[in-house]
């Protein structure tokens, strides 16, 4: 087997494949760096701006407590500083969670937009380069090691030494990933080198580890897609056939389950556009106002121990209730869509990669929904918050209001006491124990490609 891997790798050394490979894969992976570094500088700023705003909104509602719940706030996720290995889709997902103490929990989307999440686009970054370029890669390198060979007549000369067929295949299959996982490196170093260069980037301990633990994910995906090259090789005797079938295969992964795959979930798992659901949500809106007691809606003063303001208090709340149970849904639909979808389209090695990425850097729509979760959890502490305050002011009637402030506590409060949401990123072992199944599927599919190969090497025709 050492051998026949050394014998492997010096034929491509020799090709103009290495070379040309070798060379797009660095061009590509400056190109990614260098496009990153301009873009991420951009959106810090933009970012730091934004909550600077954010903060002095709050800084100025802070003379009033409560002004401060029943102002809406924007929790705007930061630019993550691993976007040069994947953006995860994040230009293109909400990236802005709006909230209050009292106000359901939402994320902007248009009105024809059923689904947000669904948004597709690509930019060049270390993930597009694995799933467009390596993948394809791992097809040209592997396509003809075993068809090309018999039609060259040296598989029989091979096979005609006392060595198992399967070492033959074990062989040619390491040697192609050798020389995928080599070109890798060698971009990613290039990657890194121009990323360290630049002083808007910061390259952390966690980098070097989320780069570490993508590059044990590498070899699974190039071990898959070589292997589904080695397996056409084998189905045919003809190099020129195994190409076009591999390719076949490759642009079915690449544009067809994609796309089957979000028509798919549109159809499979249908979530209602926002006018449809804004309608409903207003009829139900509708029978709340109506029922409410007769008053509820008149002012009466500034007295705010009157009955009409405590009837408008529980009747504000019960629509509030409705608003947020109508939007919760909603969104539980979305996300349902969306995973449903993504189930199916496992059949696909670079979809699992994708998601395995998305694992791995916890970001796309696993960051959004982290942080949706977890703003849940913190709107519930954020209202005992304020509830503590309102109930040492006697001078208040503890009537909650989303909408008003004359029921509840007018004293001011510091802006240092006021909760602030601070994003929880998922630690390292929890990155790699979401990854794990998908590195599971991964594994799976190599090794099912490997068993076919190999069943069907055995009884290939060498002559």
């Amino acid at each position: 087997m050492k051998n026949i891997i050394l014998h492997e790798l010096q034929q491509f050394i020799y090709e103009l494949r290495l070379p040309i490979a070798l060379g797009v894969v660095l061009l590509m992976f400056a190109a990614s760096s260098i496009s990153y570094i301009s873009e991420y500088g951009e959106n810090v700023k933009k970012y730091h701006e934004l909550t600077a705003n954010q903060e002095k909104l709050l800084r100025d509602k802070a003379a009033n407590a409560s002004e401060v719940v029943i102002g809406k706030r924007d929790y705007r996720l930061p630019p993550r500083n691993s976007g040069f290995i994947s953006d995860c889709g994040e230009q293109n997902i909400p990236n802005t969670l709006t909230y209050t103490a009292f106000y359901h929990l939402r994320f902007g989307t248009g009105i024809n937009i059923e689904n947000p999440l669904f948004m597709q686009s690509e930019r060049i970054n270390w993930s597009f380069i694995m799933t467009a370029l390596f993948s394809f890669l791992a097809i040209i390198f592997s396509f003809d090691a075993l068809s090309g060979e018999k039609e060259q007549r040296t598989l029989a000369l091979c096979l005609s030494n006392s060595v198992k067929r399967s070492h033959i295949l074990f062989a040619k299959f390491i040697a192609v990933n050798i020389v995928l996982i080599v070109c890798a490196l060698t971009g990613i170093l290039l990657s890194m080198l121009i990323l360290a260069l630049s002083p808007s980037v910061d390259i952390t301990a966690e980098t070097f580890s989320e780069t570490g633990l993508l590059l044990l994910f590498i070899v699974f995906f190039t071990g898959s897609m070589s292997a589904v090259g080695l397996f056409f090789s084998v189905m045919s005797y003809n190099s020129n056939i195994s190409l076009l079938l591999s390719v076949s295969l490759w642009l079915v992964f690449m544009i067809a389950i994609p796309n089957f795959a979000h028509t798919l979930g549109m159809t499979a798992w249908p979530v209602e556009k926002m006018d449809v659901m804004q309608a409903k949500m207003d009829e139900k809106q509708k029978e709340i106002r109506m029922n409410a007691p007769d008053g509820t809606w008149n002012w009466n003063g500034r007295n705010p121990f009157q009955p009409s303001h405590e009837n408008r208090a529980k009747t504000v709340m019960a629509i509030e209730k409705n608003d947020a149970d109508f939007w919760n849904e909603h969104y539980a639909a979305q996300f349902r869509q969306l995973e449903n979808t993504r189930r199916w389209t496992w059949i696909s090695p670079l979809a699992v990669f994708e998601y395995g990425t998305e694992a791995l850097l916890d970001g796309g729509y696993l960051r959004l929904r982290h942080n949706y979760n977890d703003l849940q959890n913190f709107k519930i502490q954020y209202l005992q918050w304020f509830k503590d305050i309102d109930a040492k002011d006697d001078k208040s009637p503890h009537w909650y209001n989303p909408t008003e402030n004359i029921a509840t506590t007018q004293k001011a409060v510091a802006y240092e006491e006021i909760p602030q949401y601070v994003e929880r990123r998922a630690t390292v072992a929890e990155r790699l124990s979401e990854t794990l199944k998908y590195l599971g599927v991964m594994l799976a599919y190599m090794g099912v490609m490997l068993l076919l190969t190999i069943i069907r090497f055995e009884r290939y025709d060498v002559r």
